[in-house]
């Protein structure tokens, strides 16, 4: 058995728990600390997912695959319409040329057919029912790299009956980003029948980015304490943020999301409102948790 492992959960477990830091009014003058005024907020039901910023080309092949299988059915249709004409004025065709016109025309019927059965099981039923135009105009967007398509599937159990009508990404650098919803997608990598389709302006995305979004559906809106962004720092691979719980005390709280918004994300307890949070300086507040105290061990294998 690995001795280490214990230990490395141990210290796991003392990352994820809050902590305290004290400071005088004088070392939060010099850190330029400035603290805001948690207050409660409210958004439409949402829920959390990764975001994988896909690849353009198969859907580029299964639209152009569907629009060459149309072109062919469509001309194959022309040429039986007119072979049966023929052979109906005067005998101007033979009966085996009409014979091999039908077939052709069944052939290329059926390769409509599958053509769009991929785009619609691949690509779920909004972008298979999309105006043809509308669809074009899209993939062109993808091909310049205007734009981006993102498969977003929830963390966690998905609910099933959730509407998504919009969705926010974040992005690599921690703004939030608008991504319109194209439509459910019939299947998930995941194996489950849950999914959305998203589509973003390209901006710094490329495929195969992965992100965090934020689903927002309709229904009975979620309710919390609104954390400003600004407030949220990333440490040891977990977010945090600073609450003042007195005069020189500023304690460290793990944040767990319930929802994002463009004003900051929606959190629940041990966050309150009317509670102060650190909105700059947050950072400076890390690096001195993070400096070793003076006489421990840390320090003395210093010297």
């Amino acid at each position: 058995m690995n001795r280490l492992a214990p230990i490395a959960l141990l210290l796991t477990l003392l990352a994820a728990s809050a902590t305290a830091t004290e400071l005088d009014a004088a070392s939060q003058a010099r850190l330029g600390l400035r603290l805001a005024t948690l207050a409660q907020g409210e958004m439409p039901p949402t829920t959390r997912a990764v975001a994988d910023v896909l690849d353009p080309a198969p859907l580029a092949k299964a639209i152009d695959e569907l629009e060459a299988a149309q072109a062919a059915a469509r001309a194959s249709r022309a040429e039986l319409a007119r072979t049966q004409a023929l052979l109906a004025a005067e005998g101007n065709a033979s009966r085996k040329a009409l014979e091999a016109a039908q077939a052709q025309a069944a052939a290329d019927q059926a390769r409509l057919r599958e053509a769009r059965v991929a785009l619609r099981s691949a690509w779920g039923d909004d972008l298979a029912d999309m105006a043809p135009a509308r669809r074009d105009r899209l993939l062109d967007a993808l091909v310049r790299g205007d734009q981006v398509l993102l498969r977003a599937e929830p963390l966690g159990r998905p609910d099933a009956t959730l509407k998504v009508r919009a969705a926010t990404l974040q992005m690599p650098h921690g703004a939030d980003a608008p991504a319109q919803v194209l439509g459910r997608l019939p299947r998930s990598t995941s194996g489950l029948a849950v999914g959305w389709l998203l589509q973003a302006d390209a901006g710094p995305l490329v495929p195969g980015m992965v992100l965090t979004a934020q689903l927002h559906g309709e229904g009975r809106p979620v309710r919390g304490v609104l954390l400003p962004r600004s407030a949220i720092v990333r440490w040891n691979g977990l977010d945090w943020a600073y609450v003042a719980t007195g005069a020189t005390r500023f304690e460290r709280r793990a944040v767990h999301p319930s929802a994002m918004t463009p004003a900051g994300w929606l959190v629940g307890t041990p966050f309150q409102p009317g509670e102060r949070v650190v909105v700059q300086g947050a950072e400076a507040l890390v690096a001195v948790d993070a400096a070793p105290v003076p006489g421990s061990a840390a320090d003395a294998s210093d010297d």
